[in-house]
This record gives structure tokens, C-alpha cells and sequence, in this order.
């Protein structure tokens, strides 16, 4: 029987080095939502100022088995812009100081997500996943139109390729189309 026993114990101690079932990581993108916005519609003639914080996530795994786990994702993304607008933008150079404006976008994500693991080496792993959630977006105007308002609705994401590079904790990060943006970098903690 304790011979049974040491066995086991010894050929279990492998999988027990591997059980780190949870992962935490937080990261950056610097090509998020309103980055790749500001891009495409590039400058206005009326705009003084557009400013982008970048997409900022914090991710929540579980593993259910060595090659799929489940979690939870938040996300945060700003986005500001100054100008002014003049009556006869078009017909005049002249900028009357009472058309000044300012407007902030702020965007908050909460989702559920699924990942595969197709890759997996003891300090190097890759994988693909989708998350799908819940995403309001708050629109505030101050100046010559003050205004606010919500937009709710229902978001994804899908991870083309993330990785995480080392055992315990390391680097991490992913290319992507949807809220996250297309570049996500930084730390991961695996527990």
C-alpha cells in the first residue's frame, strides 16, 4: 500500500508542478477602438487637441482542462477632443471664442470569454479565444452644445493569437479584431 502510494505521489508531482488553474493579467492597447478611429478620420480643421488613453483590460481565466479555459474580461478606453466651431466655418477664418467645444468619450466593457490553447511548452503558450459582452459608451458635450448620453449594447472580441511567455508570471499579449483593439500587451500572474 505505501509503495502504491509513493508511486502515485511521484507521478503526480509533474501534473501538481502544472496545476496553476487561475491567470490574472492586465494590458495595454495602444491601438484600441478610438486610436484606430482618430486614425481613420484623421485631423479636422477644427480641432485643436484629441487625445486617446488606449484600451486598458484587465482578464480573468480559469482552466477547466490543459486546453480550455473560461474567464471574465473589464475594459476601459477615453477619448477627448478640443476645437471650436464657427458659424461660417466654410465662408470665414475668423473663430468666435463662444464656439468652443469640448467632447469626451468613455468606454466601459464587461464580458465573458473562452480560450484555446493550441500551444503549449512549459514557459511559452499560444492560443485563440472570443469574448462576448456587455458595453456602454457615455458621450459628454460641453461648450455650445452641452449634452450627455449613454449607448449600450452588446460587443466582442476575437483573439486571432495571444501568448503568454514564461511559467508563473511574464509577458503576455494578443492581435485581435473587436473592443480590445488590434495590439494588447502586458504582465500576466498564473496562480
Amino acid at each position: 500500500m505505501k509503495n502504491t502510494f509513493f508511486i502515485c505521489l511521484l507521478l503526480s508531482l509533474p501534473v501538481l508542478g502544472k496545476a496553476q488553474k487561475h491567470e490574472l493579467s492586465l494590458t495595454y492597447s495602444p491601438l484600441s477602438l478610438y486610436s484606430i478611429e482618430k486614425i481613420v478620420d484623421g485631423p479636422y480643421p477644427s480641432q485643436d487637441n484629441y487625445k486617446v488613453v488606449g484600451g486598458i483590460n484587465l482578464d480573468y481565466y480559469q482552466y477547466l482542462n490543459p486546453w480550455l479555459k473560461i474567464g471574465a474580461n473589464v475594459m476601459y478606453d477615453k477619448a477627448s477632443v478640443e476645437g471650436s466651431r464657427s458659424r461660417n466655418y466654410w465662408m470665414s477664418s475668423a473663430i468666435d471664442p463662444a464656439s468652443r467645444y469640448k467632447s469626451t468619450k468613455h468606454m466601459f466593457v464587461i464580458a465573458s470569454q473562452i480560450d484555446f490553447e493550441y500551444l503549449q511548452h512549459t514557459k511559452f503558450k499560444m492560443s485563440s479565444g472570443l469574448s462576448l459582452g456587455y458595453a456602454n459608451e457615455r458621450l459628454t458635450n460641453e461648450g455650445n452644445t452641452n449634452n450627455k448620453f449613454d449607448v449600450d449594447g452588446v460587443t466582442f472580441h476575437i483573439n486571432l493569437v495571444s501568448f503568454r511567455w514564461g511559467k508563473k508570471h511574464g509577458l503576455t499579449g494578443n492581435l485581435g479584431l473587436g473592443y480590445k483593439g488590434l495590439v494588447n500587451m502586458g504582465y500576466f500572474v498564473r496562480f
